[in-house]
């Protein structure tokens, strides 16, 4: 899969290794089964496909799938918010969210986005969670917006803590992302999201992971091995973590649209590591919608209420009034974080129209698991 984000002049591409890009990885996913408390390493290879020498860069990321199946990369530890709409000078509105132990000796650094205007900022206010006082004022001068961050504790639960971004809109402005880092993983939950959309990877293996080399100059023509290894917990650990290795080369220029930008090529390798022993698979269809009937399209949406990730596939027959199924439209393979809900479009390959009359669509999912998932959807063809 490949994203193009274009940021002040800056092309950012995330591609899948294709022999035809500059930079090639030579495995872009780690399917790992680990028992708790054990170390192990794995090793992928860089290959430059350029004459000139790059330099390479090597990070880790946190990722989430969106419902229709696409990879967002977070930054590693990352609490992100989107507010997608207009704020008028004046206003003001809180974030509040929670922070549950262990958060002894962790940090936390918040930086905000804005839209248009374009502008970026870092979240003022306390940024050690052990000690939750002081901290700076985010500066006020020529930007649309100052976000502050101040820390009590849970009335709610005990023990834990209670964030509040503080939003002032100083001039109108449309668009704001909130971002909030921490130096290790903790978990995040999201009271009150003011109208907006959260996201978070509450199952990072990021900490887990240690990668050398970080940084390599890599030969025109030549490869590169990459080793990480995974270094497991040993208690409070089930059903599967997920992270990615970034790869990144260096800028090269590039033509867009009839101008010169900055292309810079970054692979994603996933690294999912399961925890042996606790896999606990479960799932449930949601919904079932008819889109069209020409061609006979439907959606189907499915949640993960299990620990690992799965792999989901089925099919939907098409039932008339007398009980006869008169087409059956195969579910193709598709894959779901746990917690995660996604929704896949299904297309009938076949060109005949239906009859008129009044239809079922059945839908049964095979995800492994003891038993289906199935969801029904009654439709009429005139």
């Amino acid at each position: 899969m490949r994203r193009t984000i274009l940021i002040a002049g800056l092309l950012f591409i995330f591609l899948a290794p294709l022999s035809s890009y500059s930079l090639q990885i030579s495995q872009i996913e780690f399917d790992l089964h680990l028992a708790p408390g054990s170390s192990s390493s794995y090793s992928f290879l860089v290959i430059n496909n350029e004459s000139r020498a790059q330099e390479v860069t090597v990070y880790l990321n946190d990722w989430i799938r969106t419902p229709q199946g696409d990879t967002d990369f977070l930054p590693l530890n990352d609490a992100r918010w989107l507010l997608l709409r207009q704020f008028k000078a004046g206003e003001r509105i809180d974030i509040i969210y929670r922070i549950t132990p262990p958060f002894s000796g962790v940090t936390v650094s918040g930086s905000y986005t804005t839209g248009s205007p374009t502008s970026h900022g870092e979240i003022g206010g306390p940024s050690d969670l052990s000690s939750p006082e002081g901290g700076t004022q985010s500066p006020a001068i020529d930007v649309p917006v100052r976000v502050t961050r101040s820390i009590t504790p849970s009335s709610e639960v005990p023990g834990a803590l209670r964030v509040r971004l503080t939003i002032e809109a100083l001039q109108d402005f449309t668009g704001l992302r909130i971002d909030e880092v921490f130096s290790s993983h903790v978990s995040v939950e999201s009271i009150d999201a003011a109208g907006g959309t959260f996201d978070t990877v509450a199952r990072s293996n990021g900490d887990w992971i240690t990668v050398s080399p970080k940084k390599f100059t890599i030969e025109g023509g030549k490869t590169q091995e990459v080793t990480f290894t995974v270094q497991v917990p040993s208690t409070g650990v089930n059903g599967t973590y997920w992270g990615a290795i970034l790869i990144q080369g260096s800028p090269r220029k590039v033509e867009r649209e009839g101008a010169t930008v900055l292309a810079v090529e970054r692979f994603g390798v996933k690294v999912y590591v399961t925890i042996t022993g606790t896999e606990i698979l479960s799932g449930r269809v949601t919904s079932v919608r008819k889109v069209s009937l020409e061609p006979l399209t439907f959606t189907v949406t499915f949640e993960n209420t299990g620990n690992v990730q799965l792999r989901p596939k089925g099919s939907i027959q098409i039932i008339s009034q007398t009980g006869e199924t008169v087409r059956t439209i195969p579910i193709e393979e598709f894959p779901v974080l746990p917690g995660a809900v996604q929704t896949v479009t299904v297309k009938d390959p076949s060109t005949d129209p239906l009859a008129p009359g009044i239809y079922r669509a059945l839908v049964a999912i095979d995800y492994g698991g003891e038993n289906l998932a199935g969801g029904t959807r009654d439709f009429r063809v005139k």
